[in-house]
């Protein structure tokens, strides 16, 4: 597998598709919109640096890719005519936190058993952490900027694009190398048979998510599932290999099993006007206080980056000072895990972590993994995407996020520490 950028660089400028590069504008347009008009020129303000902060580097990042696109044309043509047949090629654009990458992963890791082998390049915002994330992912091929998804998915027999739904661009199928793989092209087939099911929200994406996955719900299915369900895959579960640090334990002073995670932040790409997000439980460090008092043979480690804010009552802090192959070696060996709904989950479950995860304006129904303890907020709730500015602001109106707010630290201690393992097999 190639690491982002693979080894082809250099080459003359083709100007990047107006279509990958107006819909960022779109969206945060539409974001500093409603900001403003809910919450003011100051809040509007705020966000409008954070966005151009954070998002300008990156579109520059993406012009810059665009300079290849050419050479890695080239390089794909000559590889189809170096290597005619062969396993299917297949071009997958995707978007979302890591959250988002783990569930595509598992369709893509899917899709390959289902069709007996597939190649994958995917195209995405943040090249680095798709690689890690799906490192392990059979036929997994290289990682680019997402910029260069419109000007070369021509190139592949198969081309998808994926985040709460999966949509397949017919007008690029090549049919003649789909037809050779009868499983791929029942799959293919099924994506098209079932377009018209998504076609409403696939032009609102994100705006009416909350919709589509209410339609997912009704019919049996969830978050990890229902793109399997557009293509008429088998779920093949939650585990996924993902990489590792072996030594991160050691590095922490840490046993697997005699410990629990803890994370309140969110995905950093996720811009907000204020300092916390309306999923974020405000009253973790009570919790992990209660928890400490009834469990002093375990300790509570705390993960996290830039969104997080400090736990003091954790007997480790570690935002921002651990690598993702770190954590993921962290939650391997948790005995549970404490979160609000978000990629960390995600990541627990592919690594057959159980997770204690606080639900609010995320629904629970759709999010929520049936291995672990899914705590439902007590009032309102799923209200996700219910309006633009969701994450900043209850959407009802209220000063605070009831949903979370009055979600009392007794009763989720509680619960957690029925759901953590007895003192006697901890020691064991």
């Amino acid at each position: 597998m190639a690491l982002p950028g693979g080894a082809l660089g250099g080459g003359g400028f083709t100007p990047p598709p107006a279509g990958a590069i107006l819909p960022r504008f779109r969206h945060a347009a539409a974001l500093l919109q409603a900001t403003w008009r809910q919450h003011g020129l100051m809040a509007a303000a705020g966000y409008g640096f954070s966005t151009a902060l954070r998002k300008g580097t990156l579109l520059l990042r993406q012009v810059g890719a665009g300079m290849r696109e050419r050479e890695l044309r080239q390089a794909l043509r000559e590889e189809r005519q170096r290597t005619p047949g062969g396993v299917p090629r297949i071009a997958v654009a995707i978007t979302g936190g890591i959250g988002d990458f783990l569930v595509i992963g598992r369709f893509l890791r899917d899709l390959e058993a289902h069709a007996g082998g597939a190649g994958f390049d995917i195209f995405c915002p943040r090249p680095a952490l798709a690689a890690w994330a799906l490192g392990g992912l059979p036929g997994l091929r290289q990682v680019h900027y997402d910029i260069l998804f419109d000007g070369l998915r021509r190139e592949y027999d198969v081309a998808l694009r994926a985040n709460q739904m999966v949509v397949l661009y017919q007008e690029d199928l090549r049919w003649a190398a789909v037809r050779d793989n009868p499983a791929l092209a029942e799959a293919v087939a099924t994506l098209i048979r079932n377009r018209p099911v998504i076609d409403p929200f696939v032009a609102q994406h994100p705006w009416h998510d909350n919709f589509l996955a209410q339609k997912a719900v009704f019919g049996g299915r969830s978050r990890r599932d229902f793109l399997h369900h557009l293509a008429g895959l088998e779920y093949r579960g939650d585990r996924m290999a993902v990489p590792q640090e072996a030594a991160a334990l050691r590095r922490f002073g840490l046993s697997p099993g005699g410990y629990v995670t803890v994370h309140n932040g969110f995905d950093t790409e996720f811009i907000i006007a204020g300092r916390r997000a309306t999923k974020c439980y405000p009253h973790f460090d009570a919790v992990v206080a209660q928890v400490k008092a009834a469990r002093p043979d375990l300790a509570v480690i705390q993960l996290g980056t830039a969104t997080s804010t400090p736990i003091p009552s954790c007997d480790q802090v570690l935002i921002g000072r651990t690598s993702m192959p770190e954590v993921a070696a962290i939650l391997a060996g948790s005995q549970l895990h404490l979160d609000n709904e978000g990629g960390l989950v995600h990541l627990a479950a592919s690594l057959g972590t159980r997770s204690a995860v606080l639900f609010g304006p995320t629904p629970v129904d759709y999010f929520g993994y049936p291995q672990n303890l899914n705590i439902a907020p007590p009032v309102c709730g799923g209200c996700w995407w219910m309006t633009r500015t969701w994450m900043d602001s209850c959407a009802k109106g209220y000063a605070t996020a009831l949903c979370l707010q009055h979600q009392a630290p007794e009763g989720v201690a509680a619960q957690v520490l029925a759901a953590l393992a007895p003192v006697a097999e901890v020691a064991a």
